[in-house]
């Protein structure tokens, strides 16, 4: 396998509603850098084989082949989204601080000739929230893989969150995360009501809700709100999900997955090429691009 030169790659499944290689491609152009970034899908263990940069995706052992051809020249880095920030982890050759603590990365990096795992999520997480005074409140989060983590760790930490509740399907992930990051309830999705009446802030960290099933909700049907809590929804295709419609429609402040996507870009942006990504400009250009592919 060969790669253009300086190359980014973005590795998930599914990615082909990703707005990353608009974002970076958009702040490469803007500051003259000659760098190019695409998006690639990586199948889980156990899906069908694909054709992915011309060779058979195998699952992780296609994901490890990816990791390993990351030197820092021609292939620079690499984001990672769903459902590999967790799988990740065990081809790279460190961690960051953040990155182990949320035990999930989603930039990898060359430093001093090892690949470097490091989770931009937490501080992409927060950046939307600033001013909002939600120091000290109630969050419940729906989700349990890589990205509530992320989530749970920023309201622990950035937030000081003083109840942090994780509703997830999947009971033993869900426990597995609180127990990992030291914080948390674990509770079963039928606690949902209850949760909701007395919550600050309510993140969606699942992909319901994603293109192309934008009909779908995390939410039961009919679910009410507390009083006029902050809903934030990491999904950013649509922009407007269905679980932010009916927020908005309760009366409620409403965070879409835009400003969260184009912040931990801008950090993993920084880490690459040692520059700020110049935010509103790009923010501008994906706002641009969305209003003419609903037209």
């Amino acid at each position: 396998m060969s790669y253009p030169t300086s190359t980014f790659l973005l590795l998930g499944n599914p990615v082909e509603h990703s707005l990353s290689p608009l974002i970076h491609n958009s702040a490469f152009a803007l500051l003259g850098l000659p760098f190019h970034y695409s998006a690639h899908r990586i199948s889980d263990i156990g899906g069908l084989d694909v054709e992915v940069l011309g060779e058979v995706d195998r699952g992780t052992e296609r994901l490890r082949h990816v990791i390993d051809r990351i030197d820092g020249v021609s292939l620079k880095g690499v984001n990672v989204t769903i459902p590999h920030k967790k799988a990740v982890l065990p081809f790279l050759d460190e961690l960051t601080p953040i990155a182990r603590q949320v035990g999930a990365a989603n930039t990898v990096f060359v430093r001093n000739g090892l690949k470097v795992g490091h989770n931009t999520d937490v501080e992409g997480f927060l950046s939307p929230l600033l001013g909002l005074n939600l120091e000290h409140k109630e969050v419940v989060i729906l989700g349990s893989g890589g990205a509530a983590r992320a989530v749970m760790v920023a309201a622990e930490s950035g937030l000081k969150a003083s109840r942090i509740s994780v509703v997830s399907r999947n009971l033993d992930s869900a426990r597995a995360a609180c127990a990992d990051l030291h914080m948390g309830e674990v509770h079963e999705y039928a606690e949902l009501p209850e949760l909701l009446a007395t919550a600050s802030l309510i993140v969606n960290a699942t992909p319901v809700g994603m293109w192309p099933a934008t009909d779908h909700s995390p939410l039961p049907p009919f679910a009410k709100l507390g009083t006029h809590p902050i809903v934030y929804d990491l999904i950013y295709n649509p922009e407007e999900t269905e679980l932010l419609r009916e927020a908005r429609i309760q009366g409620s402040t409403t965070i879409g997955g835009l400003k969260m996507l184009i912040a931990q870009a801008a950090a993993s942006f920084k880490i690459w090429t040692g520059q700020e990504m110049p935010v509103d400009a790009v923010e501008q250009a994906v706002k641009a691009h969305l209003k003419l592919k609903k037209n």
